[in-house]
């Protein structure tokens, strides 16, 4: 289901961790979910780790219902969303694990006349504080972090209201944290050119449904890796629009980016280019138009991966392939565990610590003081 083309796959190392080994009780979660079936909206207010793997699954699977995940406090933002969001027909969801995340409670407040459920941590923390004194619903979010937590309740609850099959999406998170050597391949790879001054990585998405990977595979690599000046800056986009901005830079820019391409061999329409017999004969860069006539344009996509790929090969620019057979419940479960998977083993080559986030949490503290002066 998931194919990579590195040239040497090497056995991972013993190193693990029980967040890998945490199953969510999906019937549970349905069952406590079924009150809410009536919705017709649902608006995911979290930050980081509590939405990016829950905007992986929206975007590659879609939603039975209006989705709006709210990250931010920008006041017209807030308003668009809630303008487009009758109340008596709209659920909110509010996902912190420690429920200390200010900007997602000030987020939060906004929406707080609405019907509102709330994951964290259910005796911990200021959310789950004002979850009882509001009088809304808890629903318990495991001792996992945020951005590890793509198969828990904290991406499981939206998914499932969101309509979405997480029985098989939680099977494919399972054969996911199967491909340990890949996974540590990969990161290795990864590592060892950083060690040869390759500090960046290119992550050019070819499938526009794979774009809510942009933010979990960012996230992953940085906050887990980037630590004790280790780890390299990812830089992810919707391919091949990135190509006419950043192969310029990833190809005739720095010899210091590694490329990784994702692309999705099947698509679920097949369709072809059907041309009027008035524009056969038009000139493109001295062959006539009608070369595209009758092609796939799955393959004329994968043409534009070729073209970065072979230039990339051709100057020794390194590069690595990641290729999905299909975006279905089960590969974009996959996919997301792969890269837990990826994150954890790169952290541990750079012997940092793959689940704290020491910078992300100082910024938050400075944010606290400046409000706290200003008020």
């Amino acid at each position: 289901m998931l194919k990579i083309n590195l040239e040497k796959i090497e056995s991972a190392p013993k190193d693990w961790s029980e967040v890998f080994d945490y199953r969510e009780d999906i019937a549970k979660l349905e069952s406590l979910l079924s009150k809410y079936n009536h919705f017709k909206n649902i608006i995911v207010v979290g930050n980081g780790g509590s939405i990016t793997s829950y905007d992986a699954y929206l975007g590659a699977l879609g939603s039975a219902l209006k989705s709006n995940t709210v990250w931010t406090m920008e006041a017209d933002y807030l308003k668009k969303v809630k303008d487009s969001s009758p109340k008596d027909d709209t659920i909110v969801l509010a996902v912190s694990k420690s429920g200390k995340t200010l900007g997602q409670i000030e987020s939060l407040l906004y929406f707080s006349d609405y019907k509102v459920i709330c994951v964290t941590e259910p005796n911990n923390g200021p959310l789950s504080e004002i979850s009882k004194k509001m009088g809304w619903d808890i629903i318990p979010h495991p001792p996992v972090g945020g951005r590890y937590s793509g198969g828990t309740s904290c991406a499981f609850v939206p998914a499932i209201l969101a309509g979405m099959n997480v029985q098989d999406i939680k099977a494919g998170l399972e054969a996911g944290y199967a491909m340990k050597d890949e996974a540590y391949s990969l990161s290795k790879y990864y590592f060892e050119l950083e060690k040869k001054g390759y500090g960046e990585i290119y992550l050019p998405i070819y499938s526009e449904r794979l774009k809510g990977f942009q933010n979990l595979i960012v996230q992953l690599m940085h906050e887990s890796v980037c630590k004790d000046g280790e780890g390299q800056t990812v830089y992810a986009a919707l391919s091949p629009e990135a190509q006419h901005h950043t192969n310029q830079r990833y190809l005739g820019g720095k010899k210091n980016v590694i490329g990784t391409f994702i692309t999705v061999k099947n698509p679920q329409n097949n369709i072809k280019v059907k041309m009027p017999d008035e524009i056969k004969n038009v000139d493109y860069k001295g062959t006539n138009l009608s070369i595209i006539d009758g092609s796939n344009y799955q393959d004329l996509l994968y043409t534009e991966y070729l073209g970065t790929k072979q230039d990339a090969d051709k100057n020794n620019v390194p590069n690595v392939t990641i290729e999905l057979d299909k975006v279905s419940p089960e590969s974009v479960g996959l996919l997301v565990a792969f890269w837990h998977l990826v994150a954890f083993y790169s952290s541990i080559l750079r012997k940092v610590n793959p689940f704290d986030q020491p910078a992300v949490e100082n910024s938050k503290n400075i944010t606290l003081e400046i409000i706290k002066e200003q008020s």
